[in-house]
């Protein structure tokens, strides 16, 4: 998925779109990488492990 940005604003519609899709986008790579890794994972394993690397970065990100 590429994102081009055109000259006009956006609208509050179009950014909050935008950042649901680049939210889904970062979940994706995110289980693909642990499902890449552990090829045996359950989906309630899965599930857990993605939130775990969520709150982990959403953790790194407020300490810098």
């Amino acid at each position: 998925m590429v994102v081009t940005l055109n000259r006009k604003k956006l609208t509050p519609e179009e950014k909050v779109n935008m950042a649901i899709s680049m939210t889904d986008l970062v979940v994706q790579i995110c289980v693909d990488s642990i499902k890449d890794q552990n090829p045996s994972i359950t989906e309630a394993e899965l599930k857990e492990k993605v939130r775990e690397r969520m709150m982990d970065q959403k953790r790194r990100h407020h300490e810098v």
